[in-house]
């Protein structure tokens, strides 16, 4: 009886130690500032270059994306120029949140 105590306290306290660790790993990710990469794919609605903005519609829902010098403009994964981007195109854009919670695109793709 007294070993499967020993045993039964032994079980809690390694989950117990795993449930802590994972704890810790997502305190340590947020305090690194891990950002997660947001998606959406959708029809470009506006382009606005002077503010490097563009309003993406998918379905009934729009999205301003944000842009800047370092986002990568493709087409079926090839680089492209962002003038082939036009209103009406089918994109899917890759990013993460600034720290206003804006969406900051790394990449554009164009879709066919």
């Amino acid at each position: 009886m007294r070993k499967i105590m020993v045993m039964l306290l032994a079980a809690m306290l390694a989950a117990a130690g795993v449930a802590t660790q994972k704890a810790t790993a997502k305190e340590k990710n947020a305090a690194a500032g891990v950002k997660k990469e947001l998606r959406w794919h959708g029809t470009i609605v506006r382009i606005n270059k002077d503010q490097s903005t563009m309003d993406v519609r998918k379905g009934t829902m729009e999205r301003k994306i944000h842009f800047d010098s370092s986002t990568k403009w493709t087409a079926a994964n090839k680089a492209a120029e962002m003038d082939q981007f036009k209103e009406g195109s089918d994109v899917i854009c890759l990013g993460t949140a600034d720290e206003k919670g804006e969406f900051l695109a790394t990449r554009v793709d164009l879709r066919h």
